[in-house]
């Protein structure tokens, strides 16, 4: 038999009464989660444009060629940022400074004691970087060591550039040649360094691809 209206509003408000605290208590719950989950993606916007700020007042100090604060910013990056981007840009570029003003091996010492973020293309970017100081250095044996951690496809054809140089300053032409073969397949016809690999690759015993036809 069907309750009718009055029945069904009895119902309705002895439920109420005996479950009423719970579903205020599980409404309010839901309400606290999703005002905590708004406030959680503020605070995430505001990390973020914060280790943006810093990261442009570290550019300009670097710009500006003043090595007290450009190493302040990049510190204070590294150590209250760490989990943006930012902080792995700075350090690439503050290590770029030190080895523009001779400081190669404070360099070397930053791209190594930089912690790997998970941010795969920007740690195969410091690995690079930190191989290629390392070779400068007379290091080829530990520039090898280095990029051979690099995984990502992003940077391949600076990568393997990188070892053809390392194979010849080793000697081992065979290799470099190899490798300068893999860079130039990585590198579009219009890339500003492809020129510079080719010459690699002639003085390593190789022929460069012919061009195409336009």
């Amino acid at each position: 038999m069907e309750l009718d209206e009055h029945e069904q509003g009895e119902l309705v408000q002895k439920w109420l009464r005996q479950n009423g605290s719970s579903l205020i208590l599980g409404i309010a719950l839901g309400l606290g989660l999703v005002f905590a989950w708004k406030w959680w993606q503020g605070k995430g916007v505001n990390h973020q444009q914060e280790a943006a700020t810093q990261y442009q007042l570290f550019n300009e100090a670097v710009t500006a060629k003043n090595a007290v604060k450009a190493a302040t910013f990049s510190k204070l990056l590294g150590d209250k940022y760490a989990d943006t981007a930012y902080a792995e840009l700075a350090t690439l570029r503050q290590a770029a400074f030190l080895h523009e003003t001779g400081k190669t091996a404070d360099a070397i010492k930053l791209l190594q004691a930089a912690p790997a973020n998970g941010k795969g293309d920007l740690d195969d970017l410091r690995r690079i970087r930190l191989a290629r100081l390392q070779l400068i250095q007379g290091k080829p044996a530990d520039a090898r060591k280095t990029i051979t951690a690099a995984t990502q496809d992003s940077y391949a054809g600076l990568a393997e550039e990188l070892r053809g140089d390392i194979a010849a300053a080793e000697g081992d032409r065979d290799l470099a040649r190899k490798s300068y073969e893999k860079a130039l397949t990585n590198l579009d016809q219009g890339a500003p360094t492809r020129r510079l690999v080719e010459l690699k690759l002639i003085d390593a015993g190789g022929q460069p691809p012919a061009q195409p036809e336009t």
